[in-house]
């Protein structure tokens, strides 16, 4: 027999034969390791939850907070009657009922107006199927282009019967200075950890989060509207609002939260594309824009979200882990016990190892996310591209070895390290293979924000341009003076935009996350291409 598998059978047997005790797997509270030394939770380890919801409530009150007084237009939808009270309290609000004067979000209206007008035979005969492509339809119809009453008179309808809330939602998103939707777990949830835990943080519910994406898309739905009757200045207002809940929504402190915020931003930054394609605008409303884009307050880095929350997951989920083995970690992210994941398998036998270093994996963790946050805090985008792919391939080293069962005893072999410091290793790089987050795309979704806002600035710039000399530059440094301080770069070529004159109007384009010059192709082109594009046509 070799010494190779030897050693292999050593290990194995090892990992089975010594079973430590969840109390007896302590990790030190430190600033190295756990990151946070206080609040701690009865069993003596960081309460990462409390520690989120006290950073991110600091200045927030239930009169500044836009969350709140989206809540209060559109009541408790998406909660469930055991959770909606524990949620309100922790925001600060009192329970709303479940009935009341609240705003009707298009499809549901929609289901209820079916209800009231069909008859019970005509649904079991499957006719509220049609009805209901029609209604998404029609959804999709008006979210994309401006319409009229004339031409979507369903969707009016909904529109009268909401305007009010509506026009609520729009005053609230000028109004509210902050936003905060708080960090809860399930009733019950912490008090039944002791026969199933999983870790807490990436347990928490978000209903805010979407409630806050459905809101923006009804306010683009009332922003279409005013274009199609050409009221461009109502168009304006709900478009700088959209603007304002998601940056609002974004200062939420996960990656979702940040994720739906720039979403939101991007449905703003479409109905900007489309203002600038109405031929009746003035010098007036374009100067009255632009001041407008720029007070909005700044868009969160996505980076400060993963070098916080994200890591309090790894860290949290790390003393779960230790305190209770890999069943703690939630299936529907790691696998299914049909199909588990194959990281988990190398986990389980590291877990029942009295080997492990705790403090090291957590140490560990910390230094994988710091260079995370290294990296994405370089200002230039194209050296921090990068240096992304250098630390991407740094990573992909270290997952092969988490997946390679046979690693460890090489290493038992070949490193010269002790094997308590071995079995730690290959735990922390199990654990950051399975929670490591893809740091480079959701910084590249922030860039793409980022170049559309910019571009809606070179827009508005060229209008201005237009207005002034009945022509569009035939480049871009024309513009550079009162209307336009500099030209931007492209996020996504290091060669800068791309800008050309057409015979009535322009073509202004990033190249886009692939970084392919798609020729101003966008997802909605065909042949689709990735470009982030501004077109004019008079």
């Amino acid at each position: 027999m070799s010494i190779f598998i030897r050693v292999c059978l050593t290990l194995a047997v090892t990992f089975t034969a010594l079973n430590c005790r969840a109390d007896d797997l302590l990790i030190t509270i430190s600033p190295e390791t756990t990151r946070i030394t206080s609040p701690l939770k009865g069993d003596g380890y960081p309460d990462y939850v409390a520690a989120l919801n006290s950073q991110f409530r600091k200045n927030t009150t239930p009169e500044n907070n836009l969350a709140v007084a989206i809540w209060k237009i559109t009541g408790p939808v998406q909660l469930s009657p055991d959770f909606r009270p524990h949620f309100f309290h922790a925001i600060g609000m009192d329970d709303l009922p479940t009935e009341g004067d609240y705003m009707v979000d298009f499809f549901s209206y929609y289901k209820k107006h079916l209800a009231s007008s069909k008859g019970a035979a005509e649904l079991a005969a499957g006719q509220h199927k049609i009805d209901g492509n029609r209604a998404e339809d029609l959804y999709f119809e008006v979210s994309e282009a401006p319409w009229t009453e004339a031409s979507h008179p369903e969707v009016f309808q909904w529109r009268e019967d909401n305007k009010d809330h509506i026009e609520a939602c729009v005053n609230v998103a000028h109004s509210k200075k902050q936003y905060y939707n708080p960090y809860v777990l399930a009733p019950g949830e912490r008090e039944d950890a002791a026969e199933e835990f999983v870790p807490e943080l990436i347990s928490i519910l978000l209903p805010g989060v979407h409630h806050m994406r459905e809101i923006a898309r009804t306010v683009a739905i009332d922003a279409n509207y005013h274009l199609g009757n050409g009221d461009i200045d109502s168009a304006m207002r709900n478009a700088i609002a959209l603007h304002r809940i998601g940056r609002l929504t974004a200062r939420g402190g996960t990656l979702i939260e940040g994720l739906v915020g720039i979403a939101i931003s991007g449905i703003a930054s479409s109905l900007d594309q489309k203002i600038l394609n109405a031929n009746n605008l003035t010098r007036e409303q374009l100067q009255a824009h632009r001041s407008n884009l720029r007070k909005l307050p700044p868009m969160p880095k996505m980076i400060d979200k993963i070098n916080l929350t994200e890591r309090y997951m790894y860290l949290d989920t790390t003393i779960s882990v230790a305190k209770y083995g890999p069943s703690s970690l939630n299936s529907n992210w790691t696998g299914s016990a049909a199909r588990p994941n194959p990281i988990l398998k190398g986990l389980g036998k590291l877990v029942s190892s009295s080997f492990i270093n705790w403090d090291s994996v957590m140490r560990r963790g910390n230094y994988w996310y710091d260079e995370l946050y290294r990296t994405g805090s370089i200002q230039d985008v194209h050296e921090r591209t990068k240096a992304y792919a250098e630390l991407e391939t740094r990573l992909e080293t270290l997952v092969t070895e988490a997946r390679d069962p046979a690693s460890l005893a090489k290493k038992v072999l070949f490193s010269g390290k002790t094997l308590p410091e071995l079995t730690s290793e290959q735990m922390s790089n199990i654990l950051i293979s399975l929670l490591l987050p893809a740091s480079e795309a959701a910084l590249s979704v922030e860039d793409r924000a980022l170049m559309q806002n910019e571009i809606t600035q070179i827009g508005i710039a060229l209008e201005l341009h237009y207005l002034e000399h009945e022509n569009y530059p035939s480049n871009l440094k024309a513009l550079v003076g009162p209307n336009l301080k500099t030209i931007p770069q492209d996020r996504f070529n290091e060669n800068g935009l791309t800008y050309r004159t057409t015979p009535n109007g322009y073509l202004l384009y990033s190249f886009g996350r692939d970084r392919e010059d798609n020729q101003g192709n966008t997802s909605e082109d065909q042949p689709t291409g990735d470009d982030i594009a501004l077109k004019r046509e008079r």
